[in-house]
């Protein structure tokens, strides 16, 4: 008897054991274990793969604009703000409320200091500029450029708004339908130092020279910082020593409003032409009063948000492709090997039909 009890109980456990380790259900692969649970939400860290959308660690992307406090490199960081909190990422805005490209300098080498990983700029000077680039490169953080290039310098991307050459050939195109392609014009830029201002203006000429022989460039004026009050000045200034003049350029979007209110305040709505790089913000008032008919530009928040992406990218040692999909942007982005140049699109143009559309 006493051997029938232990075998019942030796049976009894066997059953429970088993049915304890039976599965109740389909059964499991055994031939690898699940993946882990993973943080979609947050960046992963060092060699990980990142998750669709997201860099694999929260790299510090510092940005350097040619001024703060306008609209358009206003527009321009919220663009870096959001890209940075969709990719998981720190992004920094730094800037002078004024152009000035020594400030430029001494904001990159607080940067270097600070030892961020990537610094984008939107070069003023290449002169004063390709040295500290040098400089931050040396020191092993990654170099590139936005909004405006510096084609000589150690940069290793340049986030182009648009081809410079549509940029200069686009607005004097538009400007030579509102002025019947002839008379006498005048463009009012920025800084005279600014690399992609001068670089439009270039090839404005060059679209005159080709195109319209009945347009003549009579001046070409420069502000202080492209201020609006000399903006203002400067085109009182062209308007009276070229009484017969057609049409008024304002190159940096600053000098936008400066141009615009010399024209209304002379009574000359209608008579003038006034076409710039304005933002739809900027040139909204000035569309709507007939002072102005169009702005070339581009989305500056996109910009923004293309340069972030465009320092992961680059951090993360991943190559640009001639056609990018970037998450977040509708349209592909195209890269252009031989000069290094990724493009967010065509320019745009702002008028009375699609001013209203914009907000920024």
């Amino acid at each position: 008897m006493k051997s029938l009890r232990v075998w019942i109980i030796l049976m009894l456990i066997a059953v429970v054991v088993l049915g304890c380790t039976s599965p109740t259900s389909a059964p499991t692969n055994t031939s690898a274990p699940p993946p882990p649970a993973q943080d979609t939400q947050a960046p992963q860290s060092g060699a990980e793969q990142p998750q669709e959308g997201k860099a694999s660690k929260n790299w510090k992307i510092a940005f350097i604009p040619q001024l703060i406090g306008i609209p358009y490199f206003t527009a321009m960081e919220e663009g870096g703000n959001d890209a940075a909190k969709a990719f998981g990422v720190t992004y920094l805005n730094v800037g002078s409320p004024t152009a000035n490209a020594a400030e430029q300098v001494r904001l990159m080498e607080n940067l270097i200091q600070q030892r961020v990983d990537a610094i984008s700029i939107s070069v003023l000077d290449s002169a004063s500029l390709n040295p500290v680039m040098e400089r931050a490169e040396q020191a092993g953080i990654v170099v590139y450029t936005s909004d405006s290039d510096s084609p000589t310098s150690v940069r290793r991307v340049y986030v182009a708004q648009a081809l410079d050459k549509d940029l200069g050939y686009t607005l004097i195109d538009r400007l030579a339908m509102q002025i019947g392609e002839a008379g006498q014009i005048g463009i009012i830029s920025g800084e005279s130092t600014a690399t992609n201002l001068n670089t439009w203006i270039d090839f404005m000429k060059e679209a005159v020279a080709t195109k319209y022989p009945n347009i003549e460039i009579v001046d070409i004026r420069y502000t202080q910082g492209g201020s609006s009050e000399d903006a203002l000045r400067q085109a009182e200034e062209l308007m009276t020593r070229y009484p017969d003049i057609k049409g008024l350029i304002a190159v940096a979007s600053t000098t936008v409003p400066g141009v615009a209110k010399a024209v209304e305040n002379a009574g000359k709505t209608g008579q003038v032409a006034v076409i710039g790089y304005g933002s739809p913000n900027t040139v909204r008032p000035f569309i709507k009063s007939g002072v102005m008919k169009e702005s070339v530009l581009w989305n500056p928040r996109a910009l923004g948000y293309l340069n972030v992406w465009a320092g992961i990218q680059l951090l993360e040692g991943k190559p640009f492709q001639e056609e990018n999909i970037v998450p977040g942007l509708s349209d592909p982005v195209k890269y252009f090997p031989d000069t290094k140049i990724l493009l967010l699109g065509p320019p745009l143009v702002i008028d009375a039909n699609n001013v209203d559309n914009f907000d920024f």
